[in-house]
């Protein structure tokens, strides 16, 4: 038997019983479609749905998140980090405001933040595409069954089997849930795993491991921002004392906050959130 058609028989057969459920998932709207996905980048998705309930409760659509400040969309955020994303997704909003998704489809990538997965969620969600998704969960699954080196070309050259007869949404939404249950980066269940007779468990060990979180400059720009959004204005000097941060370091980040749109640095060294 094709071993492209067992893997998307088992996968369809396991993912009958292992769907999570969220409000957004049967959900057409590409505007929560963009939302989520935005939220949930590098953030886990039960976290990410936190977030998602939050700003969709607010934002129902774009305009209503096209006329908030940046203030506000920062305060909504905090805590989830890389603020640059609430940012572009403000950035999107006001575009989205005056242009419905239906008159730049299939074009979503030209979006601030949106890239190739994004586009290819709304396309797949929203509108019925025949697309995989493809991020680091989907094409880890790819390269350990099929012992692939670049899962990519392969998912992309056999997308039109892997979908056949079946809604893209419903495949895209297997592939998440057994990434992320089964399938995982680190400790993946393989005794638990469907594919464990078949599976050729290739692990490519990457050479780049994530840097420490705790006192990275990510932390530190996370406090700024949380500071701003509490809180007027400060000066330089002040926010110096607060966070402890070697002067040269602060900043070096300031000025990357300032130059990415997020602060504003007025005279006599006042920083507040960009308006």
């Amino acid at each position: 038997m094709n071993k492209l058609y067992i893997f998307k028989q088992r996968l369809l057969k396991w993912s009958k019983n292992n769907t999570r459920e969220y409000s957004w998932r049967n959900s057409n709207d590409p505007w929560k479609i963009l939302l989520i996905e935005v939220i949930s980048q590098q953030t886990q998705l039960n976290r990410a749905n936190n977030y998602y309930e939050k700003f969709i409760k607010i934002f129902p659509t774009p305009k209503e998140m096209s006329i908030a400040t940046k203030k506000e969309i920062l305060s909504l955020w905090s805590g989830l980090g890389y603020n640059s994303r609430a940012l572009r997704l403000h950035e999107t909003s006001k575009i989205l405001s005056k242009n419905s998704f239906s008159s730049i489809y299939p074009n979503f990538d030209i979006l601030p933040g949106v890239g190739k997965y994004t586009k290819n969620a709304i396309l797949s969600f929203a509108y019925k595409e025949k697309v995989i998704t493809q991020d680091t969960n989907v094409t880890r699954i790819f390269s350990r069954f099929f012992g692939l080196k670049n899962p990519e070309n392969f998912i992309k050259k056999n997308e039109k089997n892997l979908l056949k007869n079946i809604q893209s949404r419903k495949f895209n939404q297997a592939l998440m849930d057994f990434g992320s249950k089964i399938c995982t980066t680190k400790n993946p269940l393989c005794n638990e795993c469907i594919f464990n007779n078949d599976c050729k468990k290739f692990f490519q060990i990457s050479k780049h491991t994530q840097t420490t979180f705790k006192g990275s400059d990510r932390e530190i720009r996370g406090k700024v921002i949380k500071y701003l959004v509490n809180n007027e204005n400060i000066d330089i000097s002040s926010l110096n004392q607060i966070l402890k941060v070697e002067e040269a370091r602060l900043n070096l980040i300031l000025e990357k906050l300032r130059d990415e749109g997020m602060i504003n640095i007025k005279k006599k060294k006042l920083i507040e959130i960009s308006q």
